[in-house]
């Protein structure tokens, strides 16, 4: 069985991505929709492959205070140096709202950062996504994805 792991903190997007990935894996990833509890997920279990959005709020929906706490343009960043500290290697699937974004304080396209997160994070980023909502471009291109990597994983 593949362990997927979604990090999302929009509901309606999350919703659209779960589409996507239940069509493909039959199946629901485990979820996490902050920072904080991206971190923990990742420190904890091992999985085939990661969705990350990179603009995440420090804590989610479920924090004990109620409170999101800041959303982080750089949330994303956040769980790939937790990735690395833990000494994790997985599969990553970037798709976010935006089209650039900062790592180590410079800024960065999304399409430049597969490469930039692969040497300075040491993932095999799969795709990176720019998400549009309701698009269906956009969910094919993420369900594209997918096959590619059940089919890696599978091996």
């Amino acid at each position: 069985m593949n362990k997927l792991l979604l990090v999302e903190d929009e509901i309606h997007k999350r919703d659209e991505i779960n589409g996507c990935v239940k069509e493909v894996f039959d199946s629901l990833p485990d979820m996490a929709d902050s920072v904080s509890s991206a971190v923990l997920k990742v420190k904890s279990q091992n999985y085939d492959l990661i969705i990350l959005d990179m603009a995440l709020s420090t804590f989610g929906e479920s924090a004990a205070d109620n409170k999101k706490g800041h959303d982080q343009a750089q949330g994303g960043i956040e769980v790939l140096r937790a990735l690395k500290a833990y000494k994790k290697y997985t599969k990553i699937l970037i798709v976010t709202q935006y089209p650039d974004f900062f790592i180590g304080g410079a800024k960065v396209k999304l399409k430049s950062s597969i490469n930039i997160i692969r040497e300075k994070y040491s993932q095999d980023v799969v795709g990176a996504i720019l998400y549009t909502y309701k698009s269906k471009q956009t969910l094919q291109k993420i369900t594209s994805i997918l096959r590619s990597v059940r089919e890696d994983i599978a091996d």
